[in-house]
């Protein structure tokens, strides 16, 4: 591994609020060295997005480099179902009733649906729910940034690129404003609340450095990766998630 690697939590608003929060874990030598994070929300400019380097920079001073080793973990979805974009393109004339609203190919991708399926927890729609907002708030940066650096989409960690991942806090905590299972909340420092922004960002920098390391981060769970050979992933995308078996 590299010496010094980088891991952004990003628990994203929408485009009005001032919601928006960050959390910058540092690893160095196969460790937590330090955890940066800041008490005031960050609120996107007019006619502006976030600009990474400032946002790093804001959390730990002048760290930013080219070649930084990063992974960016994000709490909102990066693309929308395949099968709603075909409909908006008039390439899928209509759809029948679903047995559960899960299995509406409009509103869900199949990320979604493994997430229901094997934890019996369903995410937000981005097509139909109000985390359409703060979608669209995600993938305009992941667009934005893809013009300025070097940015992985892939399913596994490149350490000479800015690595960005879609994360889901939620599902290793018991309720929204509970604390994390323990063996995830021992790593996350103590004066960072509970039940806040700024907690979940932390759970998602975490997984991003679980990215990194490829599941060899010792003190964490491991990420579950997408099934192998299925297609509709690379084009969907993955929401990566702790191994909840693995959860104490």
């Amino acid at each position: 591994m590299d010496d010094i690697i980088y891991s952004l939590g990003w628990d994203v608003g929408g485009w009005m609020g001032k919601n928006n929060d960050f959390v910058l874990i540092k690893t160095k030598d196969d460790k937590i060295d330090k955890w940066y994070y800041s008490d005031r929300d960050f609120q996107i400019k007019e006619n502006e997005l976030f600009d990474l380097e400032n946002i790093i920079n804001r959390l730990k001073e002048n760290i930013f480099k080219k070649d930084i080793s990063l992974v960016i973990g994000v709490d909102a979805p990066l693309t929308f179902p395949m099968e709603f974009i075909n409909f908006l393109n008039n390439e899928k004339e209509y759809i029948h009733k679903p047995k559960l609203e899960i299995y509406n190919e409009l509103a869900y991708r199949e990320t979604d649906r493994y997430i229901y399926e094997k934890y019996n927890k369903k995410p937000l729609s981005a097509s139909f729910d109000r985390l359409g907002n703060n979608a669209t708030v995600a993938m305009s940066h992941l667009r934005y940034w893809s013009r300025e650096y070097n940015i992985n989409k892939e399913i596994r960690y490149k350490k000479d690129k800015i690595n960005i991942i879609e994360t889901y806090p939620a599902l290793v905590k018991p309720g929204k404003y509970k604390k994390a299972y323990t063996n995830v909340d021992n790593l996350i420092p103590d004066d960072i609340n509970h039940g806040t922004d700024t907690y979940d960002e932390a759970i998602c920098a975490l997984m991003g450095l679980q990215f990194a390391y490829n599941n060899k981060f010792k003190d964490l769970p491991s990420l579950v990766y997408p099934p192998k050979n299925i297609n509709i992933y690379k084009k969907e995308g993955w929401i990566y998630h702790f191994d909840l078996e693995q959860i104490k």
